[in-house]
């Protein structure tokens, strides 16, 4: 479970007194994240595991209330049965629409499946951050490589992949030209729309993201409108913005109708308060900090007319609402860079799949999956496989991806091994 602030209010899971609704909402909470513990552990150890039959992972799981609420059911349902308070509501449902385009209630459990991921993470709920940020990551991971005796290639692009299924060639291409290497095995880190683009396969269903990205760099903290609550405490959970249970719904109508929200729902991360280490020591130590702002309901379908001009719209209207909860506006506190300009950058799907090849914008590749395997779809023994027996997908649009979790490629490396 993660502490919550919604409109600079804190609504965190041990924050009894303060948390909107009173004693009954908190009992509440502690319930229903009581069911989602459960499930947590009984569910997130089977992620690096061969995938389940659904049957096997509800007998896993052992609770037919827990599986209704989370297999069956839109978590519309449990979200309005276990709590009354707008507020409670939104902040719950927030973890289900993190680049997820869908409604509470929505038929198809998208919902369901995103907000599944967000809390079963160790077993607990958590999902940690690298020390050092994720680039502390993957200097880990090229040092394993190299010791291993990896050599690691960087400005070559993967232009196709040939295969009998036993032995493939992988054709690269880069400033000095074209040149093709043979393996025994291919792992994919790209989105199956790339993979199929690679292989020459039937390319998948579209894929479409729903979030708008905003990162800051900030001189210091803004002051809270409200005074008994102290920026830092506030900014070390996670500070939800215009995210209640109704302005959810209201702002998913309006983009469902093609209009970008009038009300945009945000939330907003302060990775820098509990890992410095992300900035430089003398920007630490100058007392600057990060922010990341998280948009809802903002699926690419809304910039394709003009990218630019709805990217700014949505901006100004995102800060506003931010701001309305600030003593100062957010913008007397951006750093400015070395020719003055403020440090804020905004990112809309269009201009993620432009920059990153992210199929429609899409942080996840392709819409999640429940983990158990899915026989029609053919999700295979570890959920990596591809139409190419010896090609395997270890990356965010795997079964069981959706992030930068790597539990894809432990599974990529364990189906490999099996061979």
């Amino acid at each position: 479970m993660r502490a919550c602030w919604s409109a600079a209010a804190p609504t965190g899971p041990g924050s009894r007194s303060r948390l909107t609704g009173g004693d009954k909402e908190f009992t509440s909470w502690q319930s229903f994240y009581g069911v989602m513990r459960l499930v947590a552990e009984r569910v997130f150890p089977t992620l690096t595991e061969p995938l389940p039959t659904r049957e096997a992972l509800r007998a896993r799981i052992g609770d037919e209330a827990a599986w209704r609420m989370l297999f069956e059911e839109p978590l519309g349902v449990a979200i309005e049965e276990y709590f009354t308070d707008d507020l409670v509501r939104g902040t719950v449902l927030t973890d289900a629409l993190i680049g997820t385009f869908a409604d509470a209630h929505d038929p198809t459990l998208l919902q369901n499946r995103c907000f599944l991921y967000h809390v079963i993470g160790g077993g607990t709920g958590d999902w940690n951050v690298p020390v050092g940020g994720m680039g502390a990551l993957t200097d880990a991971l090229a040092n394993a490589a190299r010791a291993a005796g990896a050599e690691i290639v960087t400005g070559h692009e993967a232009t196709r992949v040939d295969t009998d299924g036993s032995r493939a060639e992988v054709t690269f291409r880069s400033d000095t030209g074209e040149a093709t290497v043979a393996a025994r095995h291919v792992l994919v880190n790209a989105s199956p729309e790339a993979l199929a683009a690679l292989t020459g396969g039937e390319p998948p269903a579209p894929a479409e993201g729903a979030q708008f990205k905003v990162n800051m760099l900030l001189r210091r903290l803004p002051r809270l409108r409200d005074r008994c609550v102290d920026a830092r405490e506030a900014f070390a959970g996670t500070f939800h913005v215009a995210e209640g249970y109704r302005q959810l719904a209201a702002a998913y109508g309006e983009a469902s109708a093609g209009r970008l929200p009038s009300v945009p729902p945000s939330e907003i991360y302060c990775h820098s308060l509990t890992d410095p280490s992300v900035l430089g020591p003398e920007l630490a130590a100058r007392g600057y900090q990060t922010l990341t702002l998280f948009g809802l309901h903002t699926p690419a379908r809304l910039f394709a007319h003009d990218n630019g001009a709805a990217r700014a719209e949505l901006l100004a209207a995102t800060l506003a609402q931010l701001d309305a909860h600030l003593e100062e506006p957010l913008s007397d506190c951006l750093a400015p860079d070395a020719d003055g300009r403020p440090c804020i950058e905004a990112k809309t799907p269009l201009d993620l799949e432009r920059e990153l090849r992210l199929p429609g914008g899409n942080i996840f590749h392709r819409a999640l999956s429940f983990p158990y395997a899915d026989e029609s779809a053919g999700t295979g023994r570890w959920g990596v496989e591809t139409a190419h027996a010896n090609v395997l997908l270890c990356g965010a649009g795997a079964v069981r991806g959706g992030g930068v979790s790597g539990i894809p490629g432990h599974n990529a490396a364990m189906a490999a091994l099996g061979r």
